[in-house]
């Protein structure tokens, strides 16, 4: 049988798959945009939108594009919208944001990791990596989502490993955000940043290259640290002053605790700051990166630019007056009013032409929500710097101050928002703002100095080039820059946030000021009426000098403040609390420990702070004894392979305990219950305050009635051990007299 001929099936040819509408989508996106939280002109009128390029994502149907936005004032601006079909994903106005779609997103990933290019219209897109990319992400990605809560960029995070940030407005030149990371994952030790893992850039005949995606490691964190401290402060004044119900009791020796836990945080960030400004100042190359000395020029440039933000910050608080409350209305015209000495305190600046410092390249955008807690400390990220900048301004070098006054700043601002958060929380409670400020203050000044405590170890007590040599001319730097961020605050609150420009206006106001005069003491236990227990922090800070042999020690006891002798005898029982040692002063411990001689070490151990007048006494007895020692030996002795001796100074902050006696039994009770820093502060640094008496005394003797007791307290020596002894010896007193009964 013939069989028949069989009739070949030719499939049915696929339609084409959609391509996206890039070249009919500028009317879209004319009415889009403005609705789109990275868009960042706001504020203007677009008048046109218009493609400049585009190149389709192989094995997607979604597509990298560029569009030219232009404004009816103002320059026009690039921005990177990619796009895909209708239909494809989530709609806007006739087409798909393909970054919603796991596979457009995996597909940028691989072109990166194959160094691929797409060929546009009039340019290139080109995918690159580094060899971190195959350490945080070693294969495609399985599960990949975009991040919500986006600001000027748009995120997605691969397997929780990866991160790529799709660049939103983009300027012809180097990201500093790909630029600085690119240095620091390949020419660095430093790891206290997200590794780059890859990049996308654009690049044509007609500019510089357009960065338009930057991929870092993504690193595992807890929140920001700015998040993080809202609601560690929240729990610091509920404990200090507030109580748990509004109300109720509170606990000040724990909150006190809570703020501890803040400096040593604080002190560890600074530690981070410091290590990245060296890592940042060890580049050679590109000559962008290098570090350069900081001319007269450069100065001058720095102040001129200061001067104008605070013309316009001021000219916008001048116009924006009768929008204000009534209690800010009055520290705008404060602030008015001290515009001159504002502009005054700009020329301190000029000390950085002085002491020949290096500019640097820097964070330039420098605050608590630029940093990550994570389990092993923290991680900076953000380098893109301030958005409202120019690329060029970006990327410039600076003064390093400028971020450690950022983050100062930031700090403060943590503590008033906070403290303005608590008062709008009890709107029945008028005092509360005035009974928090104490508390605040505290804590500010205890996270500030431990902040500058570790950003100077990292960085002047190495020898770093970028900061003033002396500590007087950094400080003078830093008060300018800090003047310069709360400036910048001022002008930023009154466009955004007008609720919160009292805390710009704040600063400002004090920084207008004249310089105060010595404050006067605080009000102390007074001997009638009742005994009002304090307690007290200690503040402490680097003072830049540091000893590595017992000549040096003995030259700079001779030299050094008398805060910083105070720190080194009489502090050093504030911080040993409970067990002083058998070296109770720090010079001791360091000649007998660190330079292992003993002999001069028991010498400086025996030597009792109490026994002298005053501080100035109690320097030349440390400075004559070592001499001494010294002519008897024929060679210095000197460390080997242990620690310098960093000298530091101290300021004791006083903080009202609340607790209040008349009677002594209530006062033997509240020696019970007080923190040790209360029997520090009645008995220890009531000695130097007082030329050699404490505060209990005087009370005992004349509102209760008991001068043998005052006597017997008197003769209570609190350098002979622990502030937790003393404390002991205290209360053996007072059962003593309690048990001989009124009138022994």
């Amino acid at each position: 049988m013939e069989s028949k001929p069989r009739r070949s099936r030719r499939a049915a040819p696929r339609p084409a798959p959609a391509e996206p509408p890039v070249e009919s989508a500028g009317t879209a996106l004319a009415a889009l945009l403005p609705s789109q939280r990275w868009f960042g002109d706001k504020s203007r009128t677009i008048a046109r939108v218009s493609p400049i390029d585009q190149a389709p994502v192989p094995d997607t149907s979604g597509a990298l594009a560029l569009f030219r936005v232009e404004f009816t004032e103002g320059p026009a601006e690039i921005y990177c919208v990619p796009m895909a079909p209708a239909g494809d994903g989530r709609r806007d106005a006739g087409f798909a944001d393909p970054i919603d779609n796991p596979a457009f997103c995996s597909a940028l990933v691989e072109r990166m990791r194959q160094g691929a290019s797409l060929s546009g219209r009039s340019g290139t897109f080109r995918f690159a990596s580094t060899p971190a990319l195959a350490e945080v992400l070693p294969g495609p990605p399985e599960k990949t989502a975009r991040v919500a809560g986006e600001q000027s960029n748009t995120s997605v995070v691969f397997d929780q490993r990866a991160i790529l940030k799709i660049v939103r407005r983009v300027e012809p030149g180097m990201n500093p955000e790909l630029e600085i990371t690119e240095f620091l994952t390949r020419a660095t030790s430093f790891r206290g940043a997200p590794r780059l893992a890859g990049s996308i850039q654009y690049e044509s005949s007609a500019s510089e290259p357009l960065i338009l995606g930057i991929m870092q490691e993504f690193v595992q964190n807890q929140g920001d640290a700015w998040t993080a401290l809202q609601v560690r402060l929240g729990e610091y004044f509920s404990v200090a002053v507030i109580g748990p119900d509004a109300g109720g009791s509170t606990d000040p020796a724990f909150a006190r605790a809570l703020a501890a836990a803040d400096a040593k945080e604080a002190r560890a960030l600074g530690e981070v700051t410091g290590r990245l400004h060296m890592a940042l100042a060890s580049a050679t190359s590109p000559e962008s990166m290098a570090p350069a000395p900081a001319e007269a020029a450069d100065v001058a440039g720095w102040r001129e630019r200061m001067r104008a933000q605070l013309d316009r910050a001021l000219a916008a608080l001048k116009a924006a007056l009768d929008t204000l409350s009534a209690d800010q209305r009055q520290l705008a015209q404060q602030a008015l009013e001290r515009a001159p000495q504002l502009a005054e305190r700009l020329v301190a600046l000029d000390v950085l032409a002085q002491e020949s410092v290096q500019k640097i390249r820097v964070h330039g955008d420098y605050h608590l929500g630029q940093v990550l807690r994570t389990d092993g400390g923290f991680v900076v990220v953000d380098f893109e710097g301030e958005p409202a900048h120019s690329l060029g301004d970006r990327r410039a070098r600076e003064c390093a101050v400028k971020d450690v006054a950022g983050m100062l700043r930031s700090y403060s601002y943590a503590s008033s928002a906070a403290v303005l958060r608590a008062a709008d929380a009890a709107p029945g409670d008028p005092g509360l703002i005035e009974r928090l400020r104490p508390w605040a203050t505290s804590w500010e000044e205890g996270v500030r100095t431990a902040f500058l405590e570790g950003y100077l170890a990292e960085t002047s007590l190495r020898g770093a080039r970028f900061l003033p040599r002396s500590r007087e001319a950094f400080d003078r730097v830093l008060t300018v820059y800090e003047l310069d961020k709360a400036i910048y605050e001022l002008e930023y609150e009154l466009n955004h946030r007008p609720g919160w420009a009292r805390i710009p206006l704040a600063e400002l106001v004090r920084a207008g000021a004249p310089p105060a005069a010595a404050p006067a003491p605080a009000a102390r236990a007074t001997t009638e009426g009742p005994f009002r227990f304090v307690a007290c922090v200690e503040l402490r800070e680097f003072v830049g000098q540091r000893a590595e042999d017992e000549r040096q020690l003995m030259e700079l006891i001779e030299q050094v403040s008398l805060d910083s002798i105070y720190y080194h005898t009489h502090a050093f029982f504030l911080r040993h609390k409970f067990l002083a040692g058998i070296y109770p002063n720090d010079f001791a411990t360091w000649v007998a420990v660190h330079v292992r001689d003993q002999m001069l070490g028991e010498q400086l151990a025996m030597m009792d702070p109490g026994e002298f007048e005053n501080l100035e006494a109690l320097r030349n007895a440390l400075a004559s004894l070592i001499d001494d020692h010294l002519r008897r030996l024929t060679i210095v002795p000197r460390i080997v392979s242990a620690e310098p001796f960093d000298f530091v100074r101290s300021r004791i902050v006083e903080i009202p305990t609340g607790v209040a006696v008349t009677t002594l039994e209530e006062f033997r009770q509240a020696l019970l219950e007080v923190d040790a820093s209360a029997i520090y502060f009645h008995l220890v640094e009531a000695r130097v305050r007082l030329g050699g008496d404490n505060d209990f005394t005087a009370w005992l003797d004349r509102a209760v009635g008991q001068p043998k007791l005052a006597a017997r307290i008197r003769g209570i020596n609190p350098y002979s051990g622990s502030l937790e002894r003393t404390r002991s010896r205290l209360i053996q007193r007072c059962d003593e007299a309690l048990a001989e009964g009124p009138g022994a």
